[in-house]
């Protein structure tokens, strides 16, 4: 008889059978939790890059056996998963009271840009399968009840919430490597587009200077207007 095929991590098959699994499981101390599992993948992320990223490195940080790691994560996939839900749990933070709802959407869209700014090394991995995940779903019940609150259809609001956290995540990974409000870069950037072929990018050569001083913050803002006016727009009256 042929082995069933591997469940892919992170897909809802998978979360489905952890949860499945964690019922049987005995109950005893352990000195382990996926919490401290997720904590340390996400430190070792934040100070030595992807590539540390493995259980061997983990099970080092957490100075336990590799064995002791494997009982809680069954490979470095599940563990990217994981952590990247833990990850996705402290960047969403509450936003302040008293604010409507496109300044409370602002406000997130901000507060999660930020949080990724400073810890690049996430982007690579955020692929989609950690929004099934305990922290997503926390958060994306909170968004559906805000947005279908304004008036949305369910459909529109989980789609609105989708496309929102994709621009998010999508603007970070497409500035990383580069800081366009660096002068030295701005200077180098006006430099390329003056010496461009005027008869294929007469625009860029004509517009060198103000171009070269649109930065990624800027693009962002426009971008997340542009979003939100398109919300705005399908609330009813």
């Amino acid at each position: 008889m042929e082995d069933a095929t591997p469940i892919r991590a992170g897909t809802a098959a998978w979360w489905l059978a952890r949860a499945e699994n964690a019922d049987d499981r005995p109950r005893r101390r352990r000195m382990l939790s996926l919490d401290l599992i997720a904590d340390a993948a996400l430190s070792l992320l934040d100070s030595e890059g992807a590539d540390a990223l493995t259980m061997r490195r983990l099970a080092q940080q957490l100075q336990c056996s590799q064995a002791a790691l494997y009982r809680h994560v069954t490979s470095r996939d599940e563990l990217v998963v994981l952590a990247m839900d833990r990850a996705v749990g402290q960047g969403l933070n509450p936003p302040p009271q008293g604010l409507d709802w496109r300044q409370t959407v602002e406000w997130q869209s901000h507060s999660f840009r930020d949080f990724l700014l400073a810890h690049p090394g996430l982007v690579a991995f955020l692929r989609g399968t950690e929004r099934l995940g305990p922290s997503s779903l926390s958060g994306m019940e909170y968004w559906l009840g805000q947005l279908i609150g304004i008036g949305l259809s369910v459909r529109d609001a989980y789609a609105t919430a989708s496309a929102l956290a994709t621009f998010v995540i999508g603007s970070v990974q497409f500035s990383q490597g580069v800081d366009t409000a660096d002068p030295e870069e701005q200077r180098m950037r006006q430099r390329l587009y003056e010496r461009l072929d005027p008869d294929r990018h007469p625009v860029l050569v004509a517009h060198a200077e103000e171009l070269s001083r649109v930065g990624s913050r800027e693009e962002f803002e426009f971008g997340l207007a542009a979003l939100l006016d398109a919300i705005a727009a399908r609330i009813p009256g």
